[in-house]
């Protein structure tokens, strides 16, 4: 199997490092795992699947307010960090 060397910052490294202790796994199987998993998951979806080739005219433009709908209803709730969480 090749070796290859990839830099992590520390803080990422210490939580690899825990959850790899948590799940009883090396940090290199962990890693390994991680990536296998990202490329099966990105693999995994058919290709058009986020096409919108099948939508009406109308129905993008439904789709398009319904989405800037839900981003200000999200923008709306955000708090600022310096607010109290209650």
């Amino acid at each position: 199997m090749p070796n290859i060397r990839v830099h992590f910052p520390e803080p990422l490294l210490e939580s690899l490092d825990r959850i790899a202790k948590e799940q009883g796994k090396s940090r290199n199987r962990l890693i390994v795992d991680s990536c296998r998993h990202t490329v099966e998951e990105r693999a995994s979806w058919p290709d058009g699947f986020f096409s919108n080739d099948h939508l009406s005219a109308e129905e993008l433009r439904v789709l398009q307010e319904d989405c800037e709908d839900f981003e200000q209803a999200i923008r709306a709730a955000r708090r600022s960090r310096t607010d109290p969480r209650f």
